[in-house]
């Protein structure tokens, strides 16, 4: 295979993850991620083979059958990520962030796609969500606070669990299966029948994984899972891969109920979680204890106290007013806590209800939970707000790398290409801190005089210097006795104007 145009260094923190692919695989995996790197168009898989250029010398095939056939493990690479970003930068106590995100799809033979409530979309006015065709994606990120990353820092998307919703939709065939009938019909062809698979089948009242077959029915809804039990598989997984780390969870209200709170700090005792809660939440103080001799079924739960909203009514007196550094930049709230037990979400165990306001009275008044009852109202707010780095990282994975673009329809694939494009972005970022950040100051042009730049880098500046560093490798750098590489400068010329 001829080389990859990628610089030496991001091709060591590829190597990482050598172990669990076999050769031919991490070959494919190489081509792949170097074509995902330098294409500048819709990042569809064929735009990467172009962008790839002499090193995708196999068949186009099978690049996409590196996402539909092979034998590799997205939680795999993910753990095997984790594992090298927290012994690379010492991380003691790791902040995951859970959330999930919608990839619009088209196309009624795209496997396992369903109707699902579009968070970008106005509301109707009778307050139902409009619904777009696709695929959800509950995802679990690491948060990295480096002061390289800025005020904020950045989350790594690192494993993943395709959602799929109880309605079905996409009815109508995609733009690129009606082009490709109208070419058959055109030269005289038959026309294909090409029907929607599925991995999964239901037998005896439960969903078992099967080779790719037609759909011929969808599954039940009573059998699909939720988005908050593959939340809590995800983060059991990776507590349990790493017994001696400490995890603090950071999630929003959709993750706040039993199905995460309970499911995880029942199992695992190396985590704790920080979401937004309700404010009618019922809280209760912890069972009395049992006096000697008392008879009867213990107590669960002691007293009944006041909800959130009420408890921040009956006592002003307890709110003070403190500076909190969130979302990169320091804020004046006026805050309050008390503690309080949620039976129906984690029995048995006491939270601390934060209550923040505005002082200006802008926005509204918010309900932040913690299970660790140690962490000051300061600390929770601040450690909550580490979660809006994932939103950044969704929309830089679908504008800058179209995850939502490339056009698979086949079960396995389907699970694993939006993937594929967020480990992408992570290696990219996590090759940037390590080695880039070098690179970047060494090889940045002149700032232009109405642009004076930003003290955080921003994703298109970090894949830029990894485009600059692969080629000043490639063709920059002089051979032993030679001319500069005019033919190589030529090459990717022709490759940029593919791809673009």
């Amino acid at each position: 295979m001829p080389p990859v145009i990628l610089p030496a260094t991001f091709v060591s923190v590829l190597q990482q993850f050598r172990p669990h692919f076999s050769g031919p695989s991490f070959e494919n995996l190489t081509v792949l991620v170097a074509g995902f790197v330098h294409a500048l168009g819709g990042h569809r898989i064929t735009d990467a083979l172009r962008a790839a250029g002499p090193s995708a010398s196999k068949h186009y095939t099978t690049y996409y059958r590196f996402f539909s056939r092979a034998r590799w493990s997205l939680d795999d690479v993910g753990l095997q990520l984790m594992e090298f970003l927290v012994a690379r930068f010492n991380l003691d106590t790791v902040e995951l962030v859970l959330d999930d995100t919608l990839t619009r799809r088209s196309g009624k033979k795209v496997a396992l796609a369903s109707m699902h409530a579009d968070p970008l979309l106005k509301k109707q006015t009778r307050g139902r969500a409009f619904v777009s065709y696709g695929h959800v994606f509950v995802v679990l990120a690491v948060h990295l606070s480096l002061p390289l990353l800025g005020k904020t820092g950045w989350a790594l998307p690192a494993l993943f669990r395709l959602y799929e919703a109880p309605s079905r939709g996409g009815h109508k065939d995609s733009p690129s299966d009606i082009r490709r009938e109208h070419a058959r019909r055109r030269a005289d062809k038959a026309q294909r029948t090409r029907l929607r698979k599925t991995d999964r089948e239901y037998v005896d009242d439960e969903v078992r994984a099967c080779d790719p077959r037609p759909e011929e029915e969808p599954i039940p809804k009573k059998a699909l899972r939720k988005k908050t039990e593959f939340g809590a598989d995800l983060v059991l997984l990776v507590a349990r891969r790493f017994p001696d780390l400490k995890f603090r969870l950071l999630a929003d209200h959709l993750y706040n109920g039993r199905t995460v709170l309970h499911a995880i700090l029942s199992q695992v005792d190396n985590v704790h979680v920080i979401t937004r809660g309700r404010p009618d939440a019922a809280l209760y103080e912890m069972p009395p204890e049992r006096k000697p001799g008392q008879r009867g079924r213990p107590r669960v739960k002691g007293a009944r106290l006041l909800n959130p909203k009420e408890w921040a009514e009956a006592h002003p007196e307890a709110f003070r007013e403190t500076k909190v550094t969130m979302y990169g930049r320091e804020v004046t709230l006026h805050v309050a806590s008390y503690l309080g037990m949620a039976y129906r979400s984690l029995p048995g165990r006491l939270l601390r209800y934060v209550i923040v306001k505005d002082p200006d009275g802008i926005y509204r008044t918010d309900y932040i939970i913690s299970t660790d009852t140690e962490l000051t109202e300061e600390e929770v707010l601040a450690a909550y707000s580490n979660r809006w780095p994932l939103e950044r990282t969704f929309q830089d994975c679908k504008q800058k790398l179209c995850i939502q673009n490339p056009q698979i329809q086949l079960p396995t694939s389907v699970r694993r290409s939006v993937p594929f494009g967020m480990l992408i972005y992570s290696l990219v970022v996590t090759w940037y801190v390590i080695h880039g950040h070098q690179v970047a100051a060494a090889t940045r042009p002149a700032a232009d005089p109405w642009y004076p730049g930003n003290e955080r880098p921003s994703f298109t500046d970090m894949i830029a210097t990894l485009r600059r560093a692969s080629w000043a490798e490639a063709i920059a750098d002089l051979p032993s006795g030679g001319a500069p590489r005019q033919k190589g400068l030529a090459d990717y010329l022709a490759r940029v104007v593919a791809a673009a």
